[in-house]
């Protein structure tokens, strides 16, 4: 509720100018969503079986202390082919508590899998670097990544870089209080030399892919250059340490402190005119979103396998990680606009309709998170093609809310 009534000072703000913070170091935020926190445990898991509960942050996996999502990985996998059942530590509440695992997954949805607008996170580190005041579900909404279900034919299923949300930084900026500008990116190599300039000039730089391994697509944050080895080392989605810049970046921008606050009902008018506008194109790189991206979805489970990029054996997982990332981006939406009813109290009436279809949508992914239907299983995938038809029936009621709210405002 704390973060709610946050918006109800948004008119404050818009007034008294940026509200300063305590300054914090590049990839603070990163840090502290890589924790190895478990935010949802998988129905019919080993996880659910053995009685890991939202909340609880493992501390150690086979007798290895873990402290991030990589950790637990490494000692995954060095535990694989174990015989017998393995000590795992975690901490609920104050408690510490020990349990008995087989080897291999736990079936723990990480918290960092709360955030994935990955443009929205890398602002909020920047923001909280520079000690101005953030929110990642408002930047998740004025980025457009809670507000719009975005999806690639040739991409793998489970992960997307949040479409076209690039394209609203600009905008972005006049209100979270930063102003952004694009420097070079022709894929020759040349962007090594335009972050080291930047970076030497003291300034922090906005980076669109590159990044190592499921974050190629990803946004994150440039923070020094190696001279010993010649690369660009910064932070993106789940990663608590620096990371290489390596693969082929898509997008660079400078940013720096600028900009001012709007009044709620700009604020909100700007997020919804963004989610209808994505909810009716898809760009020119092939990503689609709303309506197609749905579209396509539904396709994709009429066909085996579901993701022609993770293959048959790692389709569910890949699955899996779909559903609960477009489930939170809609809890993220539900927030926003939970804030925004609560800073707008005259338009209470219109918003709860909105609110009211968003959680019928929310509704019926955690219902797919608990089907027995399986992907792999054709018969069982057009079932949960089904579903996400229902879904998509439900958004275009949302697009009329947000065109009813518009029209208040």
């Amino acid at each position: 509720m704390k973060r709610f009534l946050l918006f109800s000072f948004v008119a404050f703000l818009a007034i008294a100018g940026c509200k300063k913070r305590p300054v914090s170091k590049l990839g603070e935020v990163y840090k502290r969503v890589a924790r190895p926190e478990i935010w949802q445990v998988l129905p019919r898991s080993q996880g659910e079986r053995i009685g890991l509960k939202p909340g609880d942050l493992l501390l150690s996996y086979n007798g290895r202390p873990v402290e991030t999502n990589d950790d637990v990985r490494k000692a995954q996998a060095l535990a694989l082919g174990s015989e017998g059942k393995i000590p795992l530590v975690v901490l609920r509440g104050e408690k510490e508590l020990e349990f008995s695992v087989q080897p291999g997954p736990l079936g723990g949805m990480p918290v960092v899998a709360k955030y994935p607008s990955s443009l929205a996170l890398a602002l909020e580190d920047i923001m909280r670097h520079f000690g101005l005041f953030t929110d990642y579900d408002w930047l998740a909404a004025l980025s457009g990544e809670s507000f719009t279900f975005t999806a690639k034919a040739d991409e793998c299923r489970g992960f997307w870089s949040g479409g076209k949300s690039g394209d609203y930084l600009e905008s972005l900026g006049h209100v979270a209080g930063l102003s952004f500008r694009k420097i070079i990116n022709d894929g020759t190599g040349k962007h090594v030399k335009a972050i080291m300039r930047n970076r030497d000039s003291g300034r922090i730089v906005l980076v669109h892919g590159g990044w190592p391994g499921h974050r190629s697509g990803f946004w994150g944050v440039a923070t020094r250059y190696s001279p010993k080895d010649s690369i660009i080392y910064g932070y993106s989605m789940d990663s608590a340490e620096e990371m290489p810049l390596l693969g082929p970046v898509k997008e660079i921008f400078v940013t720096k402190p600028a900009g001012s606050w709007q009044e709620p009902a700009k604020l909100l008018g700007r997020v919804l005119k963004q989610a209808l506008e994505l909810n009716q194109v898809y760009s020119d790189t092939g990503w689609k979103s709303g309506m197609d991206a749905y579209n396509l979805l539904i396709t994709s489970l009429d066909t085996l396998p579901f993701c022609p990029v993770c293959g048959v054996k790692e389709s569910q997982v890949c699955f899996d990680r779909l559903i609960y990332t477009a489930l939170a981006h809609k809890q993220s939406a539900q927030r926003f606009l939970e804030g925004m009813k609560l800073a707008l109290p005259n338009q209470a009436d219109v918003i709860n309709e909105a609110l009211a279809d968003n959680q019928a949508i929310i509704g019926k992914f955690y219902g797919i998170t608990r089907s027995s239907a399986r992907i792999g299983r054709l018969q069982d995938q057009r079932k949960l093609g089904m579903v996400i038809n229902a879904i998509q029936l439900i958004e275009n009621d949302l697009i009329g809310d947000y065109e009813d709210i518009l029209g208040r405002l």
